[in-house]
């Protein structure tokens, strides 16, 4: 029936009309748990999206690393060198010259201006150099990271667990001047450059220790390893956003109470989830999961152990 123009039938009071007009409760509230529902499945793939586009961004940083070094490597004629100090192994006590590979990329990455406010002739660690140091870049910062770290990529100096030294296996060594003609394996098949979390604070992207250099002595995520032993301790307090705060003098303290050991330099880890990007040195940008096989993971960190990788192996 067509109800037709004009004021409500007589019939009917005022009230009738008015709650004949609006929800009641018991839809309000089904209508309230059907939009719940329907958040809580679109969340996840939201997420997913999200995860995939910093997942880019950090392969996009890995691939602008990879240019910038072999720039500098046509400009010098070798790679940079891992760290450079006047003694060796190098582990992560906050003491020695130890600047690293990152810093010595910087102009290549379009960061000549914090390159000039770094003082080479002194150590990383000086006072007059902390504040170019603490200076974070958007380059080596990993999307996916939940920590404020100040490094989120790490050079590979070898293929086992041990204080960096002159004669490992990797490409970033101790005072290196490793060569392109250098990588036997083939630069396809020699990694240089992998994610890390950066959870504890070893100095950032301008010191050659633990901050921007690691080895496949470990699996990638390996629950062992320092750095996700320490994201996976709920309350630690490294875990805060580091920023510039970086102190010599707590990480000191680590090391004296023996929460930390100096001479355990670690593995590759991140934020992506079963698995970390890595830098090669034909300049891709590949995922290695979690459970690559141990012996293919060391073969590719050896710059020139004569090893044949599979490429379905990896």
């Amino acid at each position: 029936l067509i109800r037709p123009f004009g004021p409500p039938s007589p019939s009917r009071g005022e009230g009738d009309d008015r709650a004949s007009s609006g929800f009641t409760l018991v839809e309000l509230l089904v209508v309230v748990g059907v939009i719940s529902v329907l958040i809580a499945l679109l969340l996840p793939a939201v997420q997913a999206v999200r995860e995939v586009a910093r997942r880019v961004q950090c392969t996009n940083n890995l691939l602008q690393i990879g240019v910038a070094l072999e720039n500098y490597a046509a400009s010098s004629r070798v790679y940079p060198p891992g760290v450079v100090d006047h003694q060796g192994p190098v582990d992560n006590r906050p003491t020695g010259y130890r600047f690293g590979w990152a810093a010595r990329i910087l102009p290549f990455l379009e960061q000549r201006n914090v390159y000039n406010h770094l003082n080479f002739h002194i150590g990383a660690f000086a006072e007059e150099n902390r504040t170019a140091a603490g200076v974070r870049l958007n380059g080596y910062s990993c999307p996916s990271s939940p920590y404020n770290s100040l490094s989120s990529y790490a050079g590979c100096h070898g293929d086992v667990e041990k204080p960096i030294g002159a004669d490992d296996s990797g490409v970033f060594v101790l005072n290196g001047r490793v060569a392109r003609s250098d990588l036997v394996d083939g630069p396809a098949f020699t990694i240089f450059v992998g994610d890390v979390r950066g959870v504890i604070p070893y100095g950032g992207w301008a010191v050659g220790n633990s901050a921007t250099l690691r080895n496949a002595g470990w699996r990638i995520n390996d629950d062992r390893a320092p750095d996700v032993a320490q994201a996976r301790r709920a309350g630690y307090p490294w875990n805060q956003p580091v920023g510039r705060g970086f102190d010599p003098a707590a990480l000191e303290a680590l090391f004296e109470s023996g929460e930390l050991k100096p001479d355990v330099i670690g593995g590759f880890s991140s934020s992506h989830g079963a698995g970390a990007n890595f830098l090669f040195g034909d300049g891709s940008a590949r995922f290695l999961k979690n459970m690559i096989d141990r012996r293919v993971f060391r073969a590719l960190a050896d710059r020139s152990d004569g090893e044949i990788v599979d490429g379905d192996a990896y």
